[in-house]
């Protein structure tokens, strides 16, 4: 447990950020053709659809971590294809090519079992796009956990996104977040710092990681000692005196 007033030794800056999403005019009809546009598609678009995207507030309500995913249950209507592409985790490779090589192979091995090349439905076509992120220094910080709390109630979720997807791969490490690594250096609590890097990013929207992070570190907060004796009221304190 920490003291609600024990400052750290250096604050907690909040970051704000957004994504420009472009287009990139390539687009997928089936199967095949997404696995071909894949090999040929620059880095932002990869990096887009497999976590970028998920900055949008109308994050679609199935349980799939990534735009591929998402695609082959709605237009291709293969949930098994979805779950399979549900396991590919960007943050565990070491470079975007590695990332690329991985999902390539694993959609030519599933093709490779299909008698036929899975279409999507009218309308449904994969579009790829591509985005830019902009980051922004808040007026938002904190020194103690109960601010970095109610800073963390306070900021949109694009700071939520910034600090603790996003900084996985800018740190290069699937383990690690802002958040985490504040309190590690400011703060004698590991458990609390592995909890928070133990949030499965992948099937938690946003607004439910915020929600965990603050369960989680204000457990750690000490809180006022329940069991203190009451002052008493003017009254009971007048006929003390007068004894």
């Amino acid at each position: 447990m920490v003291r609600s007033d024990l400052r750290a030794g250096s604050p907690f800056q909040f970051m704000e950020c957004f994504v420009m999403t472009m287009p990139t005019g390539k687009r997928a009809s089936n199967l095949r053709e997404l696995v071909h546009t894949l090999r040929e598609v620059n880095e932002a678009a990869l990096s887009y659809h497999l976590w970028q995207s998920r900055m949008s507030m109308a994050h679609p309500a199935v349980e799939y971590p990534n735009d591929f995913a998402i695609w082959a249950t709605q237009a291709l209507q293969d949930i098994r294809l979805a779950e399979k592409l549900s396991v590919i985790d960007p943050f565990v490779y070491e470079s975007m090519e590695q990332l690329r090589d991985a999902l390539v192979d694993l959609l030519d091995e599933y093709l490779w079992d299909q008698p036929y090349v899975p279409w999507a439905r009218p309308g449904f076509e994969f579009y790829f796009c591509e985005a830019s992120m902009v980051v922004l220094r808040s007026q938002i910080f904190a020194w103690t956990l109960p601010e970095f709390c109610a800073g963390l109630s306070k900021v949109g979720l694009d700071s939520v996104y910034y600090h603790f997807v996003d900084a996985r791969w800018r740190l290069r490490s699937i383990r690690m977040n802002d958040f985490s690594n504040w309190i590690k250096t400011n703060y004698d609590l590991p458990e609390l710092a592995s909890a928070i890097r133990g949030i499965d990013v992948g099937f938690f929207t946003l607004e439910e990681v915020r929600g965990t992070i603050l369960d989680l570190v204000n457990q750690y907060i000490e809180k006022p000692d329940d069991n203190t004796p009451d002052a008493g009221t003017p009254d009971q304190d007048a006929k003390k005196t007068a004894v």
